[in-house]
């Protein structure tokens, strides 16, 4: 499997996880340790695409994400 299938499916399986759930991972792996978001002020599109890009690269995350 092609890294765009592997990020297809990514894509796909974050997007059936509930918001706070994105939420909790996507402060994990794109901000660190010291963070001062909040869900409400996010989109869970973006945190999507911010995932996405943080393991695969922005030009994949931009095809499927």
């Amino acid at each position: 499997m092609n890294q765009i299938d592997q990020a297809k499916q990514t894509t796909q399986h974050l997007r059936q996880m509930s918001k706070p759930e994105v939420f909790q991972l996507w402060t994990r792996k794109c901000l660190g340790r010291i963070h001062s978001a909040q869900i409400k002020e996010q989109r869970k599109a973006w945190m999507v695409y911010d995932i996405v890009r943080s393991q695969y690269g922005a030009p994949i995350a931009d095809q499927v994400a």
